[in-house]
């Protein structure tokens, strides 16, 4: 008997090493699995475990199209001789009870088509911030009863009467291997009429491991919401949820109803309690002692709010020049800044479409904190002629309206909005009210040198500006009015990276390259070098390049029209692989 694993995963660094270990050893003989675009580190841990493991791993970005992939994957595997296929997603654990998986396999009659598995779901302890390899083991608690029905489930959340870890799954299933098998969204039991419920198995389920966790959970959520509509009224709606709370900012409270302490989650204010369950951590302790990732592969956000991580992972989604390493050490700037009581509101100059905005706009600390944008966006009589033919090339196109809707996919609240040259900011107004100021307007000389002024004019003790574009050929003007500004000997440079230059005019009591130090040593992928200007001590931040995949690892999983087993359906309108 074959039976073949298939997983569609994204960003499950953490956690997928030790799900296809403990499947290989109770279950499976062969995976198939698709990523959907990780940043994480997962294509790249899945590719190494491949090494050694019968994995066959496909690449394919884009929407989630889950049902299409996993179906895909179904039919592939047939063709290859299953004669059944699990869809396993990365925080399920299938476990037998009285006999083995693979005899309860064997022992199913023929005519059987698919086995209906009871689904339970794992609430984890509230300490437990970080998604780490071995966080599992304090899983430990569970709801007594899940809580139905289910068209009553959304308005039950909602309304803060349950939380989401005590609702009702329909069963999963296990698939006999079939010629034009399906497998639905979620792989929840739906128009199988051969199918049969079985007590000997169970789906274990850990989706929330821990508080970082989240930031997966709102990237899906912001994905489906894009994709398909309201959460009310889609599939994915508790993701779908998580997203607009994100979004409105109501998310704080939320990890209370999802995590447990002294023995029970607190929804709205009210103490549900659960029950003791060890089956989750006694199975992943059979498989922990050969699990080699010791981290979650440098994954920077477990250490970033949730609401911030998402939009790490969607960075990519937004149009503009924002790089990861320029967002963490903007994440860590803030962090330090609210260590050491340094509060004030945030300023940009030049926001485009707002790629580094929105993250401006995440480390605002409403309602004491506000961000402001100055932009001409699509008022191009302000260009002067001289920079005319940069913004032109560069910029040509960009409006309020296009900024605004692309800063509504993640805030509720636009920011103030400030729309003509910097040179209209009324810096004096504003003195000393701001802890943070990233200047990336106008790139000639004379209006860099201005721009400079007036960060120093809105910056407090403590605050950090950011100038950006220091090294772009097409803009010296921004390199040679930042580094004239260092040679000044008022401002004090901290960090440099390829696109940005950090600094001060008044450190306040921080020791800015102490800390700075401290958090690159903690970041197995970042590194730095030191450099003397004009006095200045300045650290040169950097990332480590991950290994890609070797070409030779990826499959490709072929589309349904040229697989056996096609429906009309599929036939008419087959999906293509993006």
């Amino acid at each position: 008997m074959k039976v073949v694993g298939l997983y569609l995963l994204r960003n499950e660094a953490d956690i997928i090493e030790t799900n296809l270990l403990h499947h290989f050893a109770s279950v499976i003989d062969e995976a198939i699995v698709i990523d959907n675009g990780s940043t994480d580190g997962t294509i790249e841990l899945v590719s190494g475990l491949a090494e050694d493991l019968p994995i066959a791993l496909a690449s394919e970005v884009g929407p989630m199209y889950q049902s299409d992939r996993v179906t895909r994957m179904a039919r592939l595997a047939v063709t290859q001789g299953a004669d059944w296929v699990l869809p396993i997603d990365a925080d399920e654990f299938w476990v037998a009870a009285g006999a083995s998986f693979r005899a309860v396999l064997e022992d199913t009659p023929a005519e059987v088509g698919a086995l209906f598995v009871e689904l339970v779901t794992f609430v984890q302890s509230r300490d437990v911030l970080a998604a780490r390899p071995g966080c599992l083991t304090s899983m430990t608690m569970r709801p007594e009863h899940q809580v139905g029905p289910m068209e009553e489930l959304p308005r039950l959340v909602r309304d803060q009467e349950v939380g989401w870890v005590e609702i009702m799954y329909t069963p999963k299933c296990v698939h006999r291997a079939r010629p034009g098998i399906t497998v639905p969204k979620g792989n929840h039991r739906t128009g199988i009429p051969d199918g049969r419920p079985t007590d000997m198995l169970t789906c274990l389920h850990a989706p929330m491991r821990a508080f970082s966790t989240l930031a997966v959970k709102l990237d899906h959520g912001r994905r489906e919401a894009e994709a398909s509509g309201p959460f009310e009224v889609e599939a994915s709606w508790h993701v779908k949820r998580w997203w607009q709370m994100a979004r409105e900012r109501t998310l704080d409270r939320e990890w209370e109803a999802l995590s447990y302490r002294d023995g029970a989650i607190t929804v709205g204010g009210r103490r549900h309690e659960l029950v003791e369950d060890t089956r989750l951590r006694d199975a992943v302790a059979a498989v922990a002692p050969l699990v080699r990732t010791t981290a979650a592969a440098a994954n920077p956000t477990e250490r970033m709010p949730p609401a911030v991580g998402a939009y790490y992972y969607a960075l990519d989604t937004v149009p503009g020049w924002f790089f990861p390493l320029d967002f963490r050490i903007l994440v860590e700037l803030d962090r330090l800044q609210r260590v050491h009581g340094v509060g004030g509101d945030l300023f940009e100059i030049g926001a485009y479409y707002g790629k580094s905005a929105i993250l401006l706009g995440h480390l605002a600390r409403p309602p004491e904190e506000r961000l402001t944008v100055c932009d001409v966006f699509e008022h191009v009589e302000a260009i002067d002629e001289e920079s005319f033919p940069v913004f032109n090339h560069w910029y040509a196109g960009i409006t309020r309206e296009g900024f605004e809707e692309q800063y509504r996919r993640f805030h509720v609240e636009l920011p103030d909005v400030i729309v003509g040259p910097s040179s209209t900011i009324d810096a004096t107004r504003l003195a000393g009210t701001c802890r943070v100021v990233h200047v990336d307007g106008g790139h000639r000389y004379d209006v860099v040198r201005q721009d400079a002024a007036t960060a120093r004019t809105l910056l407090r003790p403590g605050g950090i500006v950011a100038f950006d574009d220091i090294s772009t050929p097409h803009n010296p003007g921004s390199a040679l009015a930042v580094w004239e500004l260092v040679l000044g000997g008022a401002f004090r440079p901290l960090l440099l990276t390829d696109a940005k230059l950090y600094g001060t005019w008044d450190a306040g009591d921080v020791d800015w390259v102490g800390r700075v130090d401290e958090w690159v040593a903690s970041e197995p992928d970042l590194g730095s070098d030191l450099h003397t200007l004009a006095g200045w001590p300045v650290r040169r931040l950097f990332a480590h390049d991950r290994t890609a995949p070797a070409e030779y690892r990826l499959v490709r999983i072929p589309n349904l029209e040229d697989m056996p087993g096609r429906t009309a359906a599929e036939a008419g309108s087959p999906t293509p692989i993006p």
